[in-house]
């Protein structure tokens, strides 16, 4: 900053997306955490290294590097963070509205399959609230406020991430075979229960319990493609490619599917929210909806229906 001129004013708003491009270490990286597009998080770090006179990253080919003031100042950025945070908590406990916006993680099988479908009633039952969604197989963290509230499935008997979270199991997710009409016409109908899976193409994903059971069987079938990521599979046994290891949510109700085994494993769900937000009226009204909602889809969620 030259001598005499007139420093820019600080944005508390700014260091949101200065601590989200530090985590991402990438702009872009940070934009999708923020859910703004690249050209809002380039600006507003600009703003930011405006008002401190100074730059906050160095751009390498493996991509940002902090500077030693971005490293001085995350710690205090995110005690910033933090305060802000329970202000915005405190003043919606004070009033006592369940209004603003109330984000929430979620994996894109659930979203897709269970979530969106029901939003357009959780928006007439609270309609001052805006609904965030964030579908994405990478977890968000509800310490670091990336959400307010998770639904997640973990392999039965496994702790959630965070050990300070407020975690209510609500049901089970199942995963079972799948294949396409035109597939099972073509190479025949395993007989059930399975057991062999000879002259079968299997399906291969990134999810393990689809491979723990095909090797497990007497005659597994053999793998004719990977995909990646997971909600390809169901793209690839429409297509008649092979059997793929699916959620029965949604898989049971595509037509475009047949279910060829009984329930391979359980997920436990979990809805998860964090002790900061326990006065939110917001975030506890929806996590209250969703704890609801999905108990009273558990039968469908745990291949039943």
């Amino acid at each position: 900053m030259k001598p005499g001129a007139k420093a820019a004013s600080l944005n508390a708003e700014d260091l949101r997306f200065f601590l989200a491009v530090r985590q991402a270490r990438s702009i872009k990286g940070g934009a999708r955490i923020l859910g703004v597009d690249h050209s809002t998080a380039s600006r507003r770090l600009a703003s930011l290294e405006e008002a401190l006179g100074a730059r906050l990253f160095e751009r390498t080919p493996e991509g940002l590097i902090e500077t030693d003031v971005a490293v001085a100042i995350a710690p205090l950025a995110e005690r910033i963070e933090a305060l802000t945070n329970e202000l915005e908590d405190a003043a919606n406990a004070a009033a006592g509205v369940p209004s603003g916006p109330v984000r929430i993680a979620v994996s894109p099988v659930v979203a897709e399959h269970f979530l969106i479908p029901h939003l357009p009633g959780l928006m007439k039952r609270f309609p001052d609230i805006a609904f965030d969604i964030h579908a994405d197989i990478s977890r968000r963290s509800l310490s670091k406020r990336e959400a307010d509230i998770a639904i997640r499935q973990n392999p039965q008997g496994t702790p959630i991430a965070e050990p300070s979270a407020l975690a209510v199991k609500v049901a089970k997710l199942a995963i079972a075979a799948y294949a396409s009409p035109e597939y099972l016409e073509r190479v025949g109908r395993p007989a059930r229960p399975v057991r062999s899976l000879a002259g079968h193409a299997m399906i291969r994903t990134s999810w393990s319990p689809g491979e723990t059971w095909n090797t497990g069987l007497d005659e597994p079938a053999g793998y004719v493609v990977s995909v990646y990521p997971f909600s390809s599979a169901t793209v690839a046994a429409v297509a008649g490619l092979g059997i793929a290891v699916l959620p029965c949510l949604g898989s049971d109700k595509d037509p475009r599917l047949a279910r060829i085994s009984d329930v391979i494993a359980t997920y436990d769900m979990w809805v998860v929210t964090t002790p900061e937000v326990r006065n939110n009226p917001r975030v506890l009204v929806v996590k209250d909806a969703l704890v609801e909602l999905i108990r009273a889809a558990s039968a469908e969620l745990a291949g039943e229906v």
